[in-house]
């Protein structure tokens, strides 16, 4: 497994939060924990994709009850996606239609 990383920074009007390398179960709870206490300042999130080299399910999940609980809070929820990001986080997002619940944004 490649290295795993969770980092956040503020760009103008949101909080992008990278995912860098593999991403699980493992990370998921990390992730869903940014997620939530960003929300909860009020902040539309990002989430950058672009150096993902997988993601699974459990993340998938994660990504979809944010979106949601932005949604709620009338902030946006957006993913971030390029050249770089991984084919099976492609993959994923596409087969299970979810990227089609998001707003994407390439690079």
């Amino acid at each position: 497994m490649s290295d795993q990383n969770i980092s956040v920074a503020l760009e103008e009007d949101r909080a992008v939060i990278a995912l860098v390398g593999e991403h699980e179960a493992y990370t998921a709870e990390k992730l869903a924990r940014t997620i939530s206490g960003l929300l909860e300042e009020g902040a539309s999130i990002a989430i950058d994709l672009r150096q993902a080299a997988f993601i699974d399910s459990t993340v998938v999940g994660v990504l979809l009850a944010g979106r949601r609980r932005a949604a709620a809070r009338g902030l946006s929820f957006m993913l971030l996606m390029g050249e770089d990001t991984g084919w099976p986080v492609k993959r994923v997002l596409e087969v299970t239609g979810v990227v089609a619940q998001f707003d994407v944004a390439g690079s």
